[in-house]
Protein backbone atom coordinates (compact mmCIF):
# COMPACT_ATOMS: atom_id res chain seq x y z
CA UNK A 1 0.00 0.00 0.00
CA UNK A 2 2.59 2.49 0.75
CA UNK A 3 4.69 1.63 -2.60
CA UNK A 4 1.66 2.58 -4.37
CA UNK A 5 1.27 5.91 -2.64
CA UNK A 6 5.28 6.67 -3.31
CA UNK A 7 4.87 5.68 -6.62
CA UNK A 8 1.67 8.05 -7.49
CA UNK A 9 3.58 10.80 -5.39
CA UNK A 10 6.90 10.57 -7.10
CA UNK A 11 4.40 10.58 -10.33
CA UNK A 12 2.50 13.65 -9.84
CA UNK A 13 6.20 15.52 -8.57
CA UNK A 14 7.22 14.82 -12.12
CA UNK A 15 4.13 16.04 -14.15
CA UNK A 16 4.32 18.92 -11.65
CA UNK A 17 8.11 19.90 -12.60
CA UNK A 18 7.25 18.85 -16.23
CA UNK A 19 4.23 21.25 -16.39
CA UNK A 20 6.59 23.80 -14.87
CA UNK A 21 8.88 23.81 -17.54
CA UNK A 22 7.01 23.39 -20.60
CA UNK A 23 4.07 25.93 -19.92
CA UNK A 24 6.31 29.19 -20.29
CA UNK A 25 6.98 27.56 -23.40
CA UNK A 26 3.38 27.19 -24.64
CA UNK A 27 2.30 30.20 -23.79
CA UNK A 28 4.79 32.14 -25.43
CA UNK A 29 4.25 30.60 -28.03
CA UNK A 30 0.35 31.50 -27.94
CA UNK A 31 1.55 34.97 -27.66
CA UNK A 32 3.63 35.10 -30.54
CA UNK A 33 0.80 33.35 -32.28
CA UNK A 34 -1.54 36.38 -31.35
CA UNK A 35 0.76 39.35 -31.76
CA UNK A 36 1.76 37.80 -35.15
CA UNK A 37 -2.16 38.17 -36.21
CA UNK A 38 -2.36 41.46 -34.80
CA UNK A 39 0.69 42.26 -37.06
CA UNK A 40 -0.87 40.79 -40.19
CA UNK A 41 -4.40 42.30 -39.33
CA UNK A 42 -2.63 45.79 -39.38
CA UNK A 43 -0.91 45.14 -42.60
CA UNK A 44 -4.04 44.46 -44.47
CA UNK A 45 -5.82 47.09 -42.35
CA UNK A 46 -8.49 44.76 -40.86
CA UNK A 47 -9.68 45.21 -37.31
CA UNK A 48 -10.10 41.41 -36.80
CA UNK A 49 -13.18 41.96 -34.22
CA UNK A 50 -15.50 43.44 -36.43
CA UNK A 51 -14.09 42.06 -39.74
CA UNK A 52 -14.05 46.17 -40.81
CA UNK A 53 -11.57 47.48 -43.23
CA UNK A 54 -9.90 50.44 -41.26
CA UNK A 55 -9.29 52.50 -44.08
CA UNK A 56 -12.27 55.15 -43.42
CA UNK A 57 -13.01 56.82 -40.72
CA UNK A 58 -16.50 58.01 -39.88
CA UNK A 59 -15.17 61.43 -38.03
CA UNK A 60 -12.43 62.22 -40.19
CA UNK A 61 -13.13 60.73 -43.90
CA UNK A 62 -10.98 58.10 -45.75
CA UNK A 63 -6.97 58.08 -44.77
CA UNK A 64 -5.80 59.71 -47.44
CA UNK A 65 -8.37 62.83 -46.97
CA UNK A 66 -7.05 63.10 -43.42
CA UNK A 67 -3.17 63.03 -44.65
CA UNK A 68 -3.79 65.86 -47.25
CA UNK A 69 -5.39 67.77 -44.51
CA UNK A 70 -2.72 67.20 -42.76
CA UNK A 71 -0.15 68.51 -44.86
CA UNK A 72 -1.80 71.14 -45.63
CA UNK A 73 -2.28 72.44 -42.24
CA UNK A 74 1.66 72.09 -41.60
CA UNK A 75 2.18 74.23 -44.79
CA UNK A 76 -0.44 76.93 -43.45
CA UNK A 77 1.97 77.48 -40.61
Amino acid sequence: MNNTFDTAVQTLIAVAVLAVAVLPAIIGTIRDRRVDTQLRDTEVGRDRRTGVLVVFDLAYGPHEDRVFRAQADRGAE
